[in-house]
């Protein structure tokens, strides 16, 4: 299915965006969910964008816990984001982390630009303890 279609689809019925989200806890670890909840419900594209990192994510980064949380942006709205954290060990933090985002960022820039997302999911590391 299209991913504009998804996104069409996510907008206007409320029960399907339910199940999706809430589909995104089987992978992803919420630091504060309401949060992340009102920001994808103005944005059902990132459910779409999410589903897309998954797949990514799972190919590198065997052992980590991906997180995500929302930003906000205390001068306004304009740059509010989720941010997705990829925890992972210090070997896989040194050896190898950064070029694999670098990589899954390049590989999702044109689904980012077609679903008009480019500033409102950001990728990171950060080593799990």
């Amino acid at each position: 299915m299209n991913e504009l279609t998804q996104v069409d689809l996510l907008n206007n019925d409320s029960a399907l965006f339910n199940i999706e989200f809430n589909n995104l806890k089987k992978f992803y670890t919420f630091y504060d969910e309401n949060e992340i909840w009102n920001f994808i419900k103005i944005h059902p594209g990132i459910i779409v964008l999410l589903n897309e990192y998954e797949k990514y994510l799972k190919k590198y980064f065997f052992n980590a816990v991906f997180e995500l949380r929302f930003d906000e942006d205390c001068s306004g709205t304009w740059f509010d984001l989720i941010v997705l954290t990829v925890w992972v060990d210090e070997e896989t933090f040194y050896n190898g982390s950064m070029e694999y985002i670098s990589k899954i960022n390049r590989e999702l820039r044109p689904l980012r630009r077609k679903l008009n997302l480019l500033g409102e999911v950001s990728l990171t590391k950060r080593i799990l303890k």
